[in-house]
């Protein structure tokens, strides 16, 4: 009877083997041999290739002489907007058309007059992007600006001196783009959140302030003109960004 129980017993384990080894050598067949995940879940895709729009702020630091009346420091503060598209991918590297917008304004205490300076900054550039990690790309852009800068002078007595004009330049920048929330896979048609930093060196022709008076009229006339030097909006710049992609 004992004998009997152990060759039951070595029958059932022998077949529980047998069913644990067939279906290893199953696994191991569908592993080998089995359909590959599809490439666009794996590949970067649209975290790489994508439509992005961003805002957030830029800070630029002026040295020139010309600004001075207009701030007590050397930093002009700027709303900025942005849009991308990247249009070409290779592997980690990727090509975007850039297209910005930045707007700030500083015044300050000209002795007795009051000095205030809008700038409204237009921008066209083409940027690369190099994935180091799915959700971590480094970028490069260098683009022409152009920016309308408008100067004021006004005190108590007298009309405003008004002195306005459109200037080219230039940006250069290099920096960083994270994103913070997606879906992993790169077919994902769901808009991702980023946060984007980057440092450089912005440049705008210089605007000359010279502030003649305007005819006379019906009020007190500033009798010679005003001369402040130029103004060079050149200088180290810092922006930081948020932004959604979507494709």
């Amino acid at each position: 009877m004992a004998r009997r129980h152990w060759y039951q017993a070595f029958a059932a384990v022998t077949g529980v083997a047998a069913l644990l080894l067939s279906a290893g050598q199953a696994l191991a067949a569908e592993q080998d041999g089995g359909p590959a995940a599809p490439p666009e879940q794996s590949a970067l895709g649209n975290h790489q290739k994508n439509i992005r729009l961003e805002m957030g702020v830029r800070t630029q630091y002026i040295k020139s002489d010309g600004f001075n009346p207009f701030s007590e420091r050397d930093v002009l503060p700027q709303f900025t907007l942005g849009a991308s598209f990247a249009f070409w991918a290779q592997d980690k590297l990727s090509l975007a058309g850039y297209a910005g917008f930045d707007y700030g304004a500083s015044s300050a205490n000209l002795r007795s007059e009051d000095a205030s300076l809008d700038l409204a900054r237009f921008s066209l550039a083409p940027e690369a992007r190099y994935h180091v990690l799915r959700i971590l790309a480094l970028t490069a852009r260098v683009g022409p600006t152009f920016t309308r800068e408008a100067a004021e002078v006004s005190g108590p007595l007298g009309t405003p001196l008004l002195k306005t004009g459109w200037k080219f330049g230039f940006d250069a920048t290099a920096g960083a783009a994270l994103e913070l929330w997606g879906y992993s896979s790169g077919a994902s048609k769901k808009p991702r959140l980023w946060v984007m930093g980057e440092g450089g060196y912005g440049w705008t022709a210089p605007l000359a302030l010279t502030f003649k008076p305007e005819e006379a009229g019906s009020v007190p006339q500033r009798l010679t003109p005003l001369d402040l030097g130029e103004l060079s909006v050149a200088g180290p710049l810092f922006r930081i960004t948020a932004g959604l992609s979507f494709w």
